[in-house]
């Protein structure tokens, strides 16, 4: 991969058109519907997002909406409730997303209602899905349709392409602090009685923003009870305290090809990075990560180089005859993941030293939707989809000799789905929506050798699921809604195996994997909304949910100081509260808000036994852990000149994330983190568009520590006393960064 050789293809493409600077924009028609961010809930039957039917709730943002704000798909999941996008390796790293209050395992990715989640990973690093030529982003909470295969626990993404639907051609070009720049460009054109959209678009990245160790710090400060300090007691223990973060860089490349007309499309698109994987910032004080030339031998930074290439295609035909629909689809993946650790020291264990992934997948699905009694008492739409998916994993990685885990891991899953909306309309209108599903799983989902046949208890029959669900619209735009269903989860080749990097495989003392039981459970929310005018030109909407999910068999990250691992830790229930509204004054202002209020426990008597001890219990209750306690998105759009120049400030709030539970003193969090930025874009009669701004503008990303995880006790007297040294959490994030963008659509 190049970032160079995507620049001059960008520029190639500006070339083309005929640009002298390059640039990228939303088209004229769309820069009214781009100043607000579109986070209510949906309605079925808005004409502009027919196909975003659902029975629960599922909101919609627009990537147009925020262009030139140097923006990935995890900042755009950051405006809606309920979602929560875990940078687990610092900015612009690996990333996932977790959906009130789930695993990230537990939520479904699709690109264009393909399923994107491989057996090859716990979850979709999304960090890597690019977003310069997608319309919008769907997420769906609680139930999720009939025509996304699966059942997943938590929800489901689904980022949908550009329709290429006329001719029209963009270009763009940006920077922003720590060596980041962006490229991008994109050409739309008739061809063999339909359109083909040809896109392509790099990101590179140095990322290496400066930080404080604060466990060298606080010990730097500590006075003991005799008036020594640490320093004169530990002479030979001294570290420095302003660091670099190292191994931060990472540069990426895609390219995209659509073509479509009123009842076929193809589509064919490759992505491809190459990052370096920063080592975690130490909780102590004694490693000299993020250290340039340490003067002891040893690296503590070690140079960790991931490659991920992958080509998808997908080729479909879709068609209506009266009142119905029908569509099949093929699809095709090929992905190589390549890791090497070239300084290779540290722990050795399976794949510490190098691997490499390479998943290959194939899939075919066929769906056919049916609208019968519009003008019965009880009208129906009949959706039915069915897939199956053949999907291999050829995997090698260091020092498995001697082990039974397995190097070929084929996988065929088959789901039937069927949905009927049921709208009563003697009740005004009243949807009820069942959902039926069946799951079924080939393979080793074990990935022994001695195994290949079944999971823990080897069944592979067919696996029900269900979901129910009710939606009615009263008076003056208010309406409530209510789901609930079962779910069903497989354990991935990734939490069986790891990544080589971080996670190991659980494996027992002769090597042989354990067993892991698939995760299965329940989810119900309910609530109400209003959406409408308030007086003048003042609009708005808003949504209130209770939501809470049991899962049994919860497939957890289990670390410890020897490595980590995927484990089966017991019974989990999450309830919480999501708020969402937007509020706007005509054309001259606009407000969005979301907020998640949620809290995870254990269920009493299902904790899991971590090595050879109960995990201890704060209050009686043992938290889930690595979800915020509570989060929330504002953003404020304020625009002048007749919609020319658009200002605006949006907070991000994230609070309590807890990592470990040790005693009712030790309950171990990262501490909330808010930061706040502010931009402007301009728009020039020509299509050209100016976008600047600063993101984390009070530097608050590399100041987040932890609370309660390591205490410092004082040696020189016989009473407890103790420091809690609050050091920088695992992967501290990027800080305040400045960026400008130039965009231009013909």
């Amino acid at each position: 991969m190049n970032f160079g050789m995507t620049l001059r293809a960008a520029g190639a493409l500006s070339a083309a058109l005929g640009l002298v600077a390059p640039a990228f924009a939303q088209s004229a028609e769309d820069a009214e519907e781009a100043t607000q961010l579109e986070t209510i809930t949906v309605v079925g039957d808005e004409p502009k997002l027919k196909d975003v039917q659902s029975p629960g709730e599922v909101s919609v943002v627009y990537p147009d909406d925020v262009k030139g704000e140097h923006k990935s798909l995890p900042d755009l999941l950051d405006q809606i409730p309920g979602v929560y996008a875990r940078r687990v390796a610092g900015t612009g790293q690996y990333t996932t997303a977790s959906i009130r209050g789930s695993s990230p395992s537990q939520v479904n990715i699709y690109i264009d209602g393909v399923p994107y989640n491989t057996a090859s990973e716990a979850a979709t690093d999304i960090s890597t899905i690019p977003m310069s030529n997608v319309e919008r982003v769907e997420v769906y909470r609680g139930t999720t349709p009939a025509r996304f295969s699966g059942a997943p626990l938590g929800g489901a993404i689904n980022i949908v392409t550009k329709r290429p639907d006329q001719a029209r051609s963009s270009a763009s070009a940006g920077g922003r602090s720590f060596g980041g720049r962006q490229a991008s460009g994109s050409v739309t054109a008739p061809l063999a009685g339909g359109t083909l959209l040809i896109g392509v678009d790099g990101e590179k990245s140095t990322g290496d923003f400066d930080y404080t160790k604060y466990a060298v710090r606080s010990l730097d400060r500590i006075v003991y009870s005799d008036g020594t300090t640490y320093a004169q007691r530990n002479p030979n223990s001294q570290r420095p305290t302003d660091r670099t973060r190292l191994n931060n860089d990472y540069e990426k490349a895609n390219g995209l090809l659509k073509w479509q007309n009123e009842t076929v499309f193809a589509k064919w698109s490759y992505n491809a990075m190459e990052r370096f994987m920063p080592t975690a910032v130490d909780l102590g004080a004694l490693r000299w990560e993020d250290v340039k030339d340490p003067p002891i031998t040893g690296v503590d930074s070690e140079r960790r180089r991931q490659r991920v290439s992958e080509h998808n295609g997908a080729f479909g035909w879709r068609d209506t005859f009266g009142d119905l629909t029908v569509g099949a689809t093929g699809t095709f993946m090929d992905q190589s993941k390549r890791y090497r650790n070239l300084d290779m020291v540290g722990f050795q264990g399976v794949g510490a030293i190098w691997s490499d992934y390479r998943t290959r997948r194939y899939g075919i699905s066929g769906d056919a939707a049916y609208e019968l009694g519009k003008d019965w008492a009880l009208g129906h739409r009949l959706e039915v989809r069915a897939e199956q998916l053949w999907e291999t994993l050829y995997a090698d990685a260091s020092d498995r000799e001697g082990s039974d885990l397995l190097t070929r891991f084929p996988r065929r899953r088959s789901t039937i789905q069927a949905q009927d909306t049921i709208t009563v309309r003697p009740l005004g209108d009243l949807e009820v929506t069942p959902v039926g599903r069946l799951e079924k799983l080939d393979g080793p989902v074990l990935g022994s050798r001695l195994s290949p046949l079944g999971g823990a208890s080897g069944d592979y029959g067919w696996k029900p699921s269900w979901s129910l669900s009710a939606k009615k619209r009263l008076f003056d735009g208010w309406e409530v809604f209510a789901n609930t269903g079962t779910y069903n989860r497989y354990p991935s080749f990734y939490e069986i195996y790891g990544d080589g990097v971080y996670v190991s495989p659980d494996l027992d003392s002769t090597k042989k994997a354990r067993q892991l039981k698939r995760e299965h459970g329940t989810n119900f929310d309910s609530g109400f909304g209003w959406t409408g005018a308030l007086c003048g030109d003042w609009k708005g909407g808003f949504r209130l949910t209770y939501f809470q999910r049991r899962t049994e068999d919860a497939i957890t990250f289990y670390q410890t100081p020897a490595g980590a691992r995927y484990v089966n830790s017991g019974t989990t229930l999450t309830r919480g509260l999501e708020f969402e509204g937007n509020l706007a004054f005509g054309d001259r202002a606009d407000l969005h808000l979301a907020g998640t209020l949620q809290d995870g426990r254990y269920v009493k008597g299902t904790y899991y036994f971590f090595g050879g001890t109960d995990a201890r219990v704060v209050d009686g209750k043992l938290r889930v852990l690595r979800n915020p306690d509570f989060s929330a998105n504002a953003r404020l759009n304020v625009h002048f000149l007749e919609g020319a120049l658009t200002t605006f400030a949006e907070l991000r709030y994230v609070g309590r994330v807890y990592h470990a539970q040790f005693a009712r003193e030790k309950q171990a969090y990262e501490e909330p983190l808010t930061t706040i930025d502010l931009g402007s874009h301009y728009r020039f009669e020509n299509g050209l568009k100016i976008s600047g701004g600063v993101t984390d503008i009070f530097n608050r990303g590399p100041k987040q520590r932890f609370s309660g995880l390591l205490l410092h006790q004082d040696p020189t007297t016989s009473e407890p006393k103790y420091w809690d040294l609050r050091p920088n959490v695992y992967y501290p994030q990027q800080g305040r960064t400045v960026y400008a963008t130039a965009t231009m659509t013909f």
